[in-house]
């Protein structure tokens, strides 16, 4: 029989509806979904564009996202073979109650790694010809069988994400009244995860691994706290969270604001050679701050402060993209620094707030990490100068 094969036992919901729980795979979920925008909220493609690149920069193989709600309006489009095996018939579509940007994802990865396919397969088409035109050309040979090997391993990749299998709940009988509704009651209390516990479990990051490695062995970090529960606030003696902890790694490593496929790879490459060079710096750093750095009277407890600190550094240890293990000798400037907020060169350039702390209030922009960069930067040249002069 024609159509998608529904494994499923259909429980009596509510007297009047019918409610299953199946598995099924992600290329199934695209050919027999629909959104109907009467009952939907708009596609935003900002969203749909985040889980997009969390799968693509990830490289992720399997999703395990959370189940998706769908719904089957006219019950009349569910048939049996002659098993007894329920089957929804071909041209049906169910409708998508909740879940429709992970979808929508899903299907925009699949129609981008098809399209690397193809231009592979168009690659190795046109080496194939070269080789039969200009004969024996090992240099030919070996770039035909390296792009054969790449479209095999995209191929596969791409296959696996698409059998990949989400829990999908299914209510039967529902009219778009009633889907409304049922859309209202998922979405009206959703609770999201904290930042903290994303850092602190989520594996598929390979810089979360470096972090969790580093939090969880470093002396001076661990005696300094990390708060792994929420973001910290004035009352919090910890030094640092997991998510500033996340962004100073990546300003320390790839000297930008936010995280990159780029940086990605290169941790998943070497994810010890990382792990070592954040324990060398907060080895370096750490006990040139004062005893308890998170306590609110000290700069060392502001996020500007911390990730201005990594972004200075990361132009000595990281010269032309090449780890220099001599770069941390820039934080010797912050042997002595005054961390109180009477500090007069941080005054002068960040200035201070009615309550007479420094204006280190963060910023979804580096313009205050620049301006403390560019002062770090003439602290070390003056240093340096000093110590020609001597």
């Amino acid at each position: 029989m024609e159509g998608l094969c529904l494994n499923m036992t259909i429980h009596p919901f509510c007297d009047r509806f019918g409610l299953a729980t199946i598995s099924l795979p992600v290329q199934d979920l695209l050919n027999y979904t629909a959104i109907d925008s009467m009952v939907q909220r708009k596609l935003s493609g900002m969203q749909r564009r985040k889980i997009a690149n969390y799968l693509q920069e990830r490289e992720l193989d399997h999703v395990f996202f959370g189940p998706v709600t769908l719904s089957l309006r006219d019950v009349s489009q569910l048939a049996r073979d002659e098993e007894g095996n329920l089957y929804l018939r071909h041209g049906s579509k169910l409708s998508i109650l909740d879940g429709q940007h992970r979808i929508m994802a899903l299907g925009y990865v699949n129609e981008q790694m098809l399209k690397e396919v193809r231009r592979y397969e168009k690659k190795l088409a046109a080496l194939k010809l070269k080789i039969r035109r200009q004969g024996e050309n090992e240099e030919l040979k070996e770039e035909a069988t390296q792009t054969a090997g790449l479209l095999e391993q995209l191929e596969k990749r791409r296959l696996d994400l698409v059998e990949t299998e989400l829990s999908v709940q299914l209510y039967v009988g529902l009219v778009e009244e009633e889907e409304k509704q049922l859309f209202g009651d998922i979405n009206s209390k959703v609770q999201l995860v904290s930042k903290e516990l994303g850092h602190s479990f989520d594996s598929t990051d390979p810089l979360n691994l470096v972090i969790q490695q580093v939090a969880d062995h470093n002396v001076y970090l661990k005696a300094a706290g990390v708060e792994k529960r929420s973001n910290l606030t004035s009352f919090n003696k910890n030094f640092t969270s997991f998510s500033w902890l996340y962004s100073t790694s990546v300003m320390l490593f790839s000297g930008r604001l936010q995280t990159s496929y780029e940086l990605a790879r290169r941790v998943r490459k070497a994810p010890a050679t990382y792990v070592e060079i954040l324990h060398q710096f907060f080895n370096t750093i750490l006990p040139m701050m004062p005893e308890q750095p998170g306590l609110p009277q000290y700069s060392t407890s502001s996020r500007v402060m911390q990730e201005g600190i990594a972004l200075y550094a990361h132009q000595y240890l990281f010269k032309n993209g090449e780890y220099d293990e001599k770069g941390l000798q820039c934080l010797q400037i912050f042997d002595g620094f005054d961390w109180s907020h009477e500090n007069e060169d941080l005054i002068r350039v960040f200035g201070s707030l009615d309550n007479g702390k420094l204006n280190l209030i963060h910023e979804k922009s580096l313009r205050k990490h620049v301006k403390m960069v560019e002062l770090f930067q003439s602290l070390y040249k003056e240093a340096a100068e000093s110590e020609a002069l001597a």
